[in-house]
């Protein structure tokens, strides 16, 4: 299929489309507004780049990898805990979804169209989102997960209640726990942890005696191999989610990056040129994967 086909093929994924969403959080019968959370799977990579810090703290061998080691520890459980402490678990999340254009009326009335959609004066659609997820206020649709001493913490931004279906919602949800299936999160940090002990002797042997630049180069080969290993993560989460969900996940895909597939399309030189900075791989590599798309 060429490109053009391909993106008629996957509009049947696309198919309902509403104006607008309202999404509501709610713990005891109680509306709440869950706690705003601003991040990037690019956090990933700070470890990585504070590792480069003993080097020009101390001379002495060991103590560099003692203190690089705890650095990357460190930075790791202070993102974990920070994602932990934030976590906000409702009882249930509510979404209406509509094609009423007046922004200013669901704004003003949105608790009460969450309690009685039926105030719409257009058609809508209402259901009840599956939660055991920690949210986080946030129109950008994202769900992300990081594992930890206590435990693995799955987060849903609001934005991606609004944006997919229960069945769509729920194969993201397998997709995340793919990740903790398959302990990505501590394979990343293992591979961070073996990289620097094996820097440090080229470091001292090989790039203090002929220039300190080739250490940098060293660092920006290093994140790109990282970079691989998390779209490679992608792929192998979403091998797990399709087991039961494959239709749904690729249709949440579709939704959530639909330009981002057109692009891709149209433009496959400039879109694979950025696979050297993205923490995930083409979405249409992905549909790929799926088998979604006839050959």
């Amino acid at each position: 299929m060429n490109a053009l086909e391909v993106i008629e093929f996957l509009k049947q994924y696309k198919r309902e489309s509403y104006k607008a969403a309202l999404v509501g959080a709610y713990r005891n019968g109680r509306y709440v507004d869950p706690p705003p959370l601003k991040t990037s799977l690019s956090l990933l990579l700070l470890p990585l780049g504070f590792s480069a810090v003993p080097i020009l703290l101390v001379k002495d061998v060991v103590a560099q990898w003692l203190l690089g080691i705890a650095i990357i520890t460190g930075s790791y459980l202070a993102m974990y805990f920070y994602l932990r402490r934030n976590c906000f678990v409702p009882d249930v999340v509510k979404v209406v979804r509509t094609n009423y254009g007046d922004l200013d009326f669901l704004k003003r009335h949105k608790l009460q169209i969450l309690e009685n959609p039926e105030v719409l004066p257009s058609d809508y659609e209402y259901y009840y989102a599956p939660v055991n997820v920690c949210v986080a206020w946030d129109k950008k649709a994202n769900a992300f997960t990081l594992d930890g001493p206590r435990g693995p913490v799955i987060y849903f931004t609001s934005g991606i209640f609004a944006r997919l279906t229960p069945e769509e919602l729920q194969a993201v949800l397998e997709h995340e726990r793919g990740h903790i299936k398959y302990r990505h999160t501590y394979k990343l940090l293992l591979f961070l942890l073996a990289e620097y002990t094996m820097r440090l002797p080229l470091v001292h042997l090989v790039y203090a005696k002929i220039s300190m630049v080739l250490l940098a180069i060293h660092l920006m080969g290093v994140a790109l191999v990282y970079t691989a290993l998390l779209q490679a993560f992608e792929f192998e989460a979403d091998k797990y989610a399709a087991a039961r969900h494959r239709e749904s996940l690729v249709s949440a895909l579709v939704k959530l990056d639909w330009n981002g597939i057109v692009e891709s399309l149209l433009n496959p030189l400039a879109a694979r040129t950025t696979l050297l900075t993205r923490t995930h791989p083409l979405t249409i590599d992905r549909i790929r994967k799926l088998h979604a798309i006839p050959k």
